[in-house]
């Protein structure tokens, strides 16, 4: 088997970005640490995929790598990446660090830009944004010791890994408790697949709360889809379906984007929200205001995710030895006028109408 920098850096009994650094040249880490580095390298017989850099004593520019998900075309519709990325980039503007967007139709695409990206003339982080169950993107990072923070719960590596995120299981948890206390019982979720690891925490805590009380927790109650995929959308169907012995008066979606084809999706079976069905979503993105009526949300701070993001990459990259952190950004529940109480059959229109709007209902 080839010799690979986790070899290099058990040997010389240092962290495996220490290695990468040492390869780079970089002025962070010690000569005398460079030196017994570079000895392990030669009694392994390791060679670096990239020539030495600059010489130690210039400081190379710092460069932050933003990886997006690997998507032809739906991720760059999300407007939650758009946040993100301004919360780096602004972070990155004020500590006079570039920054370059990585993107690709799959993993390989991917990986391949950042072979290029580490080739050239400067030191580099990067912030993955997402966290996916055995990605082969995080784990070519990983494998090759390059410094990376990630945004999202880890899947793998968890001691070793910087990463950024809110509490998504209180969320989950939160958003549904929203619901509960307005007097829903039947409450289903309609998320993203479990693979995806934030959307299965949301997920997590929306069963712990109906456990917790007593409310049904029923498998058809919880979907699992792919944006754009038209299966999916004839199970929100069914699962919307009058007919339906499990329909629910109210619904937690992952996303903001699984809010809006929820909402198109009632508008073409004749459903009313809040009405007949209340809607509570995540990222609290600007698609909330223009769905009518504006969709409740929990405000993650995906601008502030971004932020605390490349922070935590900047300092990795600038302190050699820093030990692997994880950071929480709160989140907030953002009530609009998605939800209300759930109707009964014996009221009219009207009166299904005044509880939307919060108006008193005559006895």
């Amino acid at each position: 088997m080839p010799v690979t920098i986790r070899d290099v850096a058990a040997l010389a009994q240092v962290s495996p970005s220490t290695v990468s650094r040492t390869i780079r040249n970089s002025s962070s880490i010690s000569k005398r640490t460079q030196d017994r580095v570079r000895k392990a390298m030669a009694q392994l017989g390791y060679e670096p995929p990239t020539p030495a850099e600059a010489p130690a004593e210039n400081k190379p520019l710092s460069v932050l790598g933003i990886i997006m998900p690997p998507s032809a075309e739906i991720a760059y519709e999300n407007p939650f990446y758009l946040e993100v990325i301004r919360g780096i980039t602004q972070f990155a503007n004020m500590r006079h660090c570039l920054s370059a967007t990585i993107t690709g139709k799959d993993d390989q695409e991917i990986i391949q830009a950042i072979r290029q990206l580490q080739k050239a003339d400067f030191s580099s982080s990067y912030i993955v944004l997402f966290s996916r169950k055995d990605d082969q993107v995080i784990q070519y990072l990983y494998d090759e010791g390059i410094d990376y923070v990630q945004i999202g719960q880890p899947a793998n590596n968890k001691a070793e890994t910087v990463c950024v995120d809110n509490d998504n299981i209180q969320a989950g948890y939160d958003a549904t408790a929203h619901l509960a206390h307005m007097g829903h019982k039947r409450i289903a979720f309609i998320g993203s697949p479990s693979s995806e690891i934030y959307s299965a925490s949301r997920r997590r805590g929306y069963r712990m709360y109906l456990n917790e009380h007593g409310l049904p927790n029923l498998p058809e109650l919880s979907l699992e889809i792919e944006q754009g995929d038209d299966e999916g959308l004839e199970q929100i169907r069914e699962l919307l379906d009058r007919k339906n012995p499990s329909y629910p008066t109210a619904v937690v979606v992952s996303d903001d984007i699984y809010g809006i084809i929820v909402r198109q999706i009632c508008a073409e079976m004749g459903l009313i929200i809040p009405t007949d069905l209340s809607l509570i979503s995540f990222n609290n993105s600007y698609f909330c205001m223009l769905t009518d009526p504006a969709l409740s949300s929990i405000d993650v701070n995906a601008i502030q995710l971004g932020i605390e993001a490349a922070s935590q990459a900047l300092n990795h990259l600038e302190n050699a030895g820093l030990m692997a952190s994880r950071t929480l950004v709160p989140y907030q529940i953002i009530k609009r006028q998605s939800c209300c109480p759930p109707h009964t059959e014996t009221e009219s229109v009207s009166e299904r109408d005044k509880i939307a709007k919060g108006q008193p209902v005559n006895q």
